[in-house]
Order: structure tokens, then sequence, then C-alpha cells
């Protein structure tokens, strides 16, 4: 009966450990890619702010042109 429950014991013990491992997988895979996607925004709006200003200047460029 105890070496029963010492195994049951072992076994709930090893469950947890592996759900416990999981979970920490989970969230460094969650952080890496919340880490992405915040490079990824960072990238796309210095690329709209490039073309932005861009067209600004070919606004301001065009306007120069019509005074």
């Amino acid at each position: 009966m105890a070496q029963m429950q010492a195994s049951t014991v072992e076994q709930i013990t090893k469950l947890k450990t592996k759900a416990a491992s999981r979970e920490v997988d989970a969230q460094r895979k969650y952080d890496e890619l919340q880490l992405q996607l915040k490079a990824e925004v960072v990238m796309r709006e210095a690329e709209t702010r490039r073309k932005y200003d861009k067209f600004q200047l070919q606004f301001q460029n065009m306007m120069k042109m019509f005074q």
C-alpha cells in the first residue's frame, strides 16, 4: 500500500514537473514572438515614416514650382 502511494506521488510529481516545464517553454516562445512582433512594428513604422517624409518633400517641391 505504501509503495503504491509512493509510486502515485512520484507520478504526480513527474507530471507537475513536465507541466511546469511546458509552461516555461510556452512563456519563452510567447515572449520571443512578442519581441519579433514589436521589432516588425518598429520597422514598419520607420518605413512608413520614410515614405511620408519622401512624399512630403516632393509635395513641398511641387508647391515651390507653382509659386
